[in-house]
């Protein structure tokens, strides 16, 4: 099984996709990140294997492949994860416009759909969406399935955005991942937003618990009681 899940995520990639100059930068940096997930993967087999939960879906809430997890046991068909092909580096640096490939957004979309994600809230800037190869992020999610809402947490009305979009996947019975670029900072605070919607908690206790429950599972998010407030007071980051 895990000779297959290789195969999988880090040989077939290799196979089907072929890149321009322009994108091998970043097609390499994929896959080292793939081959770190299928280490990771390792990790979370034995920490699945070993926490006694008595629920069948323990495995869903505790990979570490792409930072994904779980907001929260109050709100367990919301997750967090990181944006396909990571399009903006630390310090702030993006990679080249068009420059990550279909089959990183393909092979991305897929891993949700395995993990039963039918939506996405995308919190990417449009200088963060324009490293997508053509026909870009939305529509290669499209064909695959998933439907994504595209919110801009720094303009105005993000807030709102993010709570209707969240409301709108619970009432449709569906999971939804929420994500920036690493899914850590903006990602923490669209998921705190979710838990005072649709959890009625308090922004420091959603705070709290967007970052005890990703402690817990091994991935990381970030957010700080103060700028939750303020997107929920100001509409936006």
């Amino acid at each position: 099984k895990r000779i297959f899940l290789f195969l999988n995520t880090i040989v077939r990639p290799m196979a089907t996709v072929v890149v321009s100059s322009s994108q091998a930068t970043v097609f390499t940096r994929h896959l080292l990140r793939r081959v770190s997930t299928v280490r990771s993967s390792w990790r979370s087999a034995v920490k699945v294997h070993t926490r006694s939960t008595g629920s069948s879906s323990a495995a869903a809430v505790t990979s570490m492949t792409y930072n994904f997890g779980s907001v929260s046991e109050k709100a367990p068909a919301v997750f967090g994860v990181e944006a396909p092909g990571v399009p903006m580096k630390p310090g702030g640096v993006y990679n080249e416009a068009g420059s990550v490939p279909n089959a990183v957004v393909e092979e991305w979309a897929a891993f949700l759909k395995a993990e039963g994600v039918t939506r996405t809230i995308c919190l990417l800037k449009a200088e963060e969406l324009a490293c997508y190869a053509a026909p870009g992020y939305a529509k290669i999610l499209e064909a695959q399935g998933i439907t994504p809402s595209m919110v801009d947490i720094f303009q105005e009305g993000a807030s709102d955005a993010i709570k209707a979009a969240a409301g709108a996947a619970k009432a449709a019975g569906e999971k939804v991942a929420v994500h920036c670029s690493g899914g850590e900072g903006r990602t923490g605070l669209a998921l705190g937003a979710v838990l005072v919607s649709e959890c009625g908690m308090t922004p420091p206790d959603a705070a709290a618990e967007v970052v005890r429950h990703s402690a817990e599972l091994g991935t990381v998010r970030k957010v700080k009681t103060e700028k939750l407030e303020a997107l929920l007071a100001n509409g936006h980051a």
